[in-house]
């Protein structure tokens, strides 16, 4: 989740409240709350061949499926947010806080017979548009007037003529689900375990938006641990469609249920990261992500597994949460 400008100094108490949480990027402003209280039901992939014994194997396979990433939004956040500034790297490389540019984008992953996935959402035709009916609510929609937007989902999907089959949710922070309202009540949406019933603090500014962008579409599918497998460095993975194109990986601490997807395609392995780190210094430095993440520790080990992975296999393109 990315907290960034300071809103208006003529708001009220509650609204100073928030720039105070949005300038230090913790939760200051209510008690520990779920995400939403949208229905869930556990997700297990169809069985259809036996586990495989390593990346290798999979990697080996190659699918018919294709990937792109589109900028939804342009933004700005603090950079002590967004990498450690604790961290020894951190503080060899002289990283100051400041504000640095971000972006909000879409993964595209088009399969010939399941049909097209997104990895996140951007932003919704409302927000694009600068319409008050947009998909930020309550206090959230001061913070998201500093967005720019590029492209909306809907103008995603209108001109890449997508038939979205399912979105891919790294993690539930509203800078990732803003789109959903583009989308059809009844496509699945998939998230890590845990996710929506994950309690926060800051979930208290966020509920508004979360409720009504998971109004009314059909219960959110979160990966059942008990159907996961390991594969090393991996403790849980997930084979999202049985056939070996597209895996979640289980990658708690910048939220409980935050996942990496991994999409085996046709020119090569694709892994999108999600928050799990922010920047493309941050991933290449083994830096976890600042203020803006739940618990470090976690964090910190997800990332580091991820990093493992991509060095035994360096052919693997990384998309980060926030930098193309």
């Amino acid at each position: 989740m990315l907290w960034p400008v300071p809103i208006h100094a003529h708001a009220r108490r509650s609204v100073a409240v928030l720039r105070l949480a949005l300038a230090l990027g913790v939760g200051l402003v209510a008690p520990a709350c779920r995400v939403v209280s949208h229905p869930t039901e556990p997700y297990g992939p169809p069985v259809t061949r036996p586990a495989p014994a390593s990346w290798d194997e999979v990697l080996a396979s190659p699918t018919e499926v294709e990937v792109r990433t589109v900028v939804s939004a342009k933004w700005e956040a603090n950079r002590r947010g967004l990498v450690s500034l604790r961290h020894p790297a951190a503080k060899e490389a002289g990283l100051k806080n400041e504000k640095v540019p971000i972006v909000l984008h879409v993964g595209v992953v088009r399969h010939p017979e399941a049909g097209d996935f997104v990895v996140d959402t951007g932003i919704d035709a409302g927000l694009a548009q600068g319409d008050r009916k947009g998909a930020a609510r309550g206090l959230l929609r001061t913070a998201a007037r500093s967005l720019e937007p590029v492209e909306s989902l809907a103008a995603i999907v209108e001109r890449h003529e997508l038939t979205v089959g399912g979105v891919l949710l790294t993690h539930s922070h509203f800078d990732h689900i803003l789109g959903l309202p583009d989308l059809p009540p009844e496509v699945p949406v998939y998230t890590g375990p845990g996710e929506l019933s994950d309690r926060r603090k800051l979930n208290g500014l966020q509920r508004p938006t979360s409720r009504h962008v998971f109004e009314g579409r059909a219960p959110v599918r979160e990966v059942d641990p008990a159907r996961t497998i390991a594969l090393d460095p991996f403790p849980a993975v997930i084979d999202l469609l049985g056939d070996g194109s597209i895996w979640g990986i289980v990658c708690e601490g910048h939220t409980e249920g935050s996942m990496a997807w991994l999409v085996n395609a046709s020119d090569g392995p694709v892994l999108f990261v999600g928050d799990t780190s922010h920047t493309r210094w941050g991933w290449e430095h083994g830096v976890e992500p600042g203020a803006f993440t739940s618990d470090h520790r976690l964090n910190a080990e997800s990332l580091e597994r991820l990093r493992q992975f991509v060095e035994r296999y360096p052919q693997t393109k990384v998309y980060v949460g926030h930098e193309l």
